[in-house]
């Protein structure tokens, strides 16, 4: 991981307190660009590439030639003038925010041109900013690439895909399939590229991106059991149990007139991209020596999640699939390692283990259970060869209460966007009679969100707990719990779970690579509550409700502020750690906060590896402090 520290630049809260920008109040469609150079430029003021200090920024009324030539329509908002000049205002999430729709200018000779695109502006940011040499690096390259292919498969997802609009749910199940269509929509929250999904063609993205709601056939694979490593000895499960009697039947008569056996090969589905793209292209020796066996049956139809790999049954079913498929999506090949799957097995135990350690969280805490999966990998590769990757499936059992009358589960990311001005939680409550309601249901989520995760934490953990993988339970759409999967990165900090008897899961490492599961010290565990959890998850939530139903965002960050002090409180850790937490959550001017832009210019292309870094930006909670004390 890479350790950057920003500085951030003091500025002055109002007696009205932070003002979000004029979107929030303005129900309007947003095209893909718009939405993408929104992102772009609040991450460029996050992670420093302009330099803000007295002389850079100041009120726009400060300069009033400037402000009649450029910003006639604006007054009130700071102003941001170097080699760009662009229009910021307070927020709570990360001090200062670009005006979103506002425009944005570069230095020409004396004069200032308007910017057209993101690419535009990113490449004036980043030659000002960067080396040559470090502008010549490929991750520099990759990133304005992506930056058009999120614009171009963005503008796919808002003209093009209708499934989320028209599909209403009728059934348990069905929530939670359409919660994934909305939370693909937005994917990552405050990523500029996480719609770029590279390696998909326009075809290939229309057919196996959620919002769509197109079924994917699912092709199979024979794979000799010499060749094979397994999550469980006992296979209580296998990978054909997804398939209904029919299709089921299909394959077997298929395997007996092949003469393929149980006791000599394990079957596999594989998704269609990654047979027609990688297996087909590079397992050439593999298909010649009968290691692996094309299937010639495609049976099976599932819908994609928002997280691409994971793929649900269009029919009520608690088994769900994840496999690999290997476009690369945020710096990273979205393959699926063995090595990975292992630490997946080990996150889970020790995750069920500190469930079990406070009776509180029984009825609350539900757990994808992850333990059954086949992961291609001849004796003659190891854990962390590239090869082996590409060939995986692993079969994800939900809990039961997906599938049962009065529960919804629904992907916390999916309330992290607002759509044209409206929100997902209308129709997930039937209606919304007043915007107190909707307070009523954030004040619900955040108490429930940090109640649960700072149990956890007190015992030593913490889960994935950024929206695509931590989803809300509710019954009778109240909030009841949370429902967590992906354990392969639940951090931990072991002087903690020695006090409650749980061992070291005994991760597997990449060799030579720093990594962020093991957490030597409470800061370094509480980051990932303060970044994933409140930065990513809650902020993404708090602002699309601002935005959908007018409601001050401060009042929100007030109420995600009193539900972290109340968690806090309620566990039982030694006062001298607690003091420790009070401070860096709340009396620090500062907060450590994930990176997005500057790892991906820098990224060194390790496979698998999602680019990392860590830098430090402002506590929401201290400016609430002077919000508090200015009033």
């Amino acid at each position: 991981m890479i350790f950057w520290v920003i500085r951030i630049r003091n500025f002055t809260i109002s007696r009205k307190g932070i003002r979000m920008d004029k979107s929030i109040t303005q129900a309007r469609s947003r095209t893909a660009e718009r939405q993408i150079m929104k992102d772009l430029v609040d991450a460029l003021i996050a992670e420093q590439f302009f330099q803000t200090d007295d002389l850079t920024t100041r009120k726009l009324s400060a300069l009033p030639e400037l402000a009649h030539r450029l910003y006639p329509e604006f007054d009130g908002e700071w102003v941001y003038v170097g080699e760009i000049c662009f229009l910021m205002e307070e927020s709570y999430r990360q001090g200062h925010q670009w005006v979103a729709d506002s425009p944005i200018y570069r230095k020409n000779n004396k004069d200032w041109v308007e910017v057209r695109s993101p690419r535009e502006l990113c490449q004036v940011v980043l030659r000002g900013a960067l080396s040559e040499e470090a502008y010549a690096h490929p991750g520099v390259a990759e990133f304005l690439e992506g930056l058009d292919i999120a614009i171009e498969q963005l503008d796919l997802s808002l003209e093009r895909a209708s499934a989320y609009r028209t599909f209403t749910p009728k059934s348990a199940y069905e929530w939670y399939v359409k919660g994934e269509m909305i939370a693909s929509l937005r994917d990552r929250p405050f990523h500029p590229l996480s719609k770029a999904k590279i390696g998909f063609t326009t075809q290939d993205y229309e057919q196996y991106m959620a919002e769509f709601g197109v079924k994917t056939p699912l092709h199979w694979v024979a794979i000799r059991n010499d060749s094979v490593m397994k999550g469980c000895a006992e296979e209580e499960w296998e990978a054909l149990d997804v398939l209904n009697d029919q299709q089921r039947t299909t394959i077997e008569k298929e395997l007996a007139r092949k003469g393929i056996t149980r006791r000599e090969y394990t079957v596999i589905p594989a998704h269609p991209w990654q047979l027609k793209n990688i297996i087909l292209p590079d397992f050439h020796k593999e298909i010649a020596d009968k290691s692996i066996i094309i299937l010639d049956s495609q049976v099976g139809d599932f819908l994609a999640t928002s997280s691409m790999r994971s793929l649900a049954s269009p029919y009520a079913s608690v088994k769900m699939l994840k496999l690999p498929i290997s476009v690369k999506s945020l710096g990273a090949a979205r393959y699926l390692p063995v090595v990975k799957l292992l630490n997946g097995l080990a996150g889970e135990k020790m995750f069920r283990q500190a469930v079990a350690c406070d009776e509180t969280l029984a009825g609350r805490v539900y757990l994808c259970e992850e333990k059954h999966w086949w992961g291609y990998m001849p004796p003659s590769m190891g854990l962390f060869d590239d090869h082996p990757r590409h060939l995986a499936a692993q079969l994800r059992i939900y809990p039961k209460e997906i599938m049962e009358e009065g529960y919804k589960i629904i992907p916390m990311s999916s309330l992290g966007g607002a759509l044209n001005g409206s929100h997902f939680l209308t129709e997930i409550l039937g209606g919304i009679s007043s915007n107190d309601e909707v307070v009523a249901f954030y004040s619900d989520l955040a108490a429930m969100f940090y109640d649960i995760t700072m149990r956890l934490f007190k015992v030593g953990i913490v889960p994935e707990i950024h929206g695509q993988n931590c989803c809300l339970v509710l019954k009778d759409n109240k909030v009841s719990g949370l429902l967590f999967r992906d354990h392969d990165s639940v951090r931990l900090h072991q002087p903690y779970l020695d006090k409650h008897g749980i061992q070291d899961p005994k991760y597997h490492i990449r060799p030579g690579y720093s990594n962020s599961l093991y957490n030597e010290t409470l800061e370094k565990l509480i980051f990932y509550v303060q970044s994933l959890g409140t930065q990513v998850n809650l902020a993404s939530i708090m602002e699309a409700l601002s935005e959908a139903y007018s409601i001050p965002v401060s009042d929100l960050w007030e109420i995600t502020e009193s539900k972290l002090r109340e968690a806090l409180r309620s566990i039982d850790i030694p006062e001298t750690d607690r003091d420790v937490l009070r401070q860096a959550l709340f009396e620090s001017e500062t907060w450590p906060v994930k990176l997005i832009i500057r790892p991906l210019l820098e990224a060194d292309g390790v496979p698998g590896a999602m680019p990392s870094g860590k830098g430090m930006g402002v506590n929401p909670f201290y400016i609430d402090l002077l919000v508090n004390y200015n009033n």
